[in-house]
């Protein structure tokens, strides 16, 4: 079974629209369809992770911002305890 998950990366250099004004890509890893991951972009880091933040509480899926270096800077995951209550894990 693939792993799923959810990262904000610097947008790719081979995007001349994003690339350029230092955008950012949300990228959804082991979607299972057999293609490339999915990637939307955004003009800011801040967009980017609100957007994969909704997407990661809305899929139960582990959110990984990574820095403009390319290296992993935060990990957020959205769980549910057996009361059902939400709670975030860092």
């Amino acid at each position: 079974m693939t792993s799923r998950s959810i990262h904000v990366l610097p947008a790719a250099t081979d995007n001349a629209e994003y690339a350029g004004d230092g955008g950012w890509a949300l990228t959804i890893e082991g979607l299972g369809n057999g293609g490339d991951d999915t990637a939307l972009h955004f003009p800011t880091q801040e967009a980017a992770i609100a957007a994969g933040w909704m997407r990661a509480r809305a899929d139960g899926l582990p959110l990984c911002i990574h820095g403009r270096d390319g290296l992993v800077r935060e990990r957020k995951i959205y769980c549910r305890d057996a009361r059902g209550t939400a709670r975030v894990g860092y």
